[in-house]
């Protein structure tokens, strides 16, 4: 084989590994008509990513209708402007991880991440209603209304990415990190006004966290902070009424 042509081989497959890290959602049959209940392609599309070596899931313009998932090692979602993932409004399509139940999940992961322009949309009142409904059914404890999913719950996980996104009306807290290491979250909108005391950013016992030119509007505190949490820096994010923010505990 003549080296001009060891050469051309290298090349593409150097080309071809970088294109495989960078994955569409509708490669994955995941539809963006927000009829679609996407929760199994979604979750499918994520491990498959992250039993291939790592990688990026975009999602583009449209509504994404999904249930719970959870994120796995070395997946980073991008969510482009204009895409919607968008929470179904059903209590029983939510699961949790250390009895926190939310719309996207990591449980004891590294290397993963939320970006883009995109819009994550809690539909609060909606879920708060299935709640409710259930809870009056019989079928569900009251302690339900009590413990309402958030939008974003990560357990024990390192090196995680937030950036870009607007994050809107969260059933419960629209984010919590517990047990996390090195968590980066610079330029995200918090807009969390449709159910009363809900959170913008719980933090348990977690070192080294980030929070950076970010705008939080939420009916309960914007930041939440415990005493076993170390290393945590607020920077140049202000709330509603323009007061700069700082981590509270």
């Amino acid at each position: 084989m003549s080296k001009k042509i060891v050469i051309t081989c290298v090349a593409l497959i150097l080309t071809l590994s970088m294109f495989a890290k960078d994955y569409k959602a509708s490669l994955f049959d995941i539809k963006s008509d927000g009829v679609t209940l996407n929760t199994a392609s979604i979750q499918y599309a994520i491990d498959y990513i992250s039993a291939n070596g790592g990688g990026q899931l975009n999602f583009y313009v449209g509504r994404y209708l999904t249930g719970s998932f959870h994120l796995k090692p070395n997946v980073t979602i991008q969510l482009h402007e204009g895409a919607v993932l968008v929470a179904f409004q059903s209590i029983y399509d939510y699961v949790s991880v250390n009895n926190t139940q939310a719309l996207i999940l990591a449980d004891n992961v590294e290397n993963i991440g939320i970006t883009g322009k995109g819009v994550i949309e809690g539909h609060g009142q909606g879920v708060l209603k299935s709640i409710t409904d259930q809870v009056e059914k019989g079928h569900l404890e009251k302690s339900a209304i009590q413990t309402r999913p958030a939008l974003i719950h990560f357990n024990g996980c390192s090196n995680i990415k937030l950036e870009g996104l607007i994050l809107r009306d969260a059933c419960g807290d629209i984010q919590t990190y517990s047990g996390c290491k090195n968590i980066n979250i610079n330029n995200i909108t918090v807009e969390s006004k449709a159910v009363p005391g809900s959170k913008g950013m719980v933090i348990s016992n977690c070192d080294g966290v980030t929070l950076s030119n970010s705008y939080f509007d939420t009916t309960g505190n914007e930041i939440d902070t415990n005493q076993a949490s170390r290393n945590v820096s607020v920077k140049e994010t202000i709330n509603s009424k323009g007061k700069k923010l700082q981590s509270k505990r």
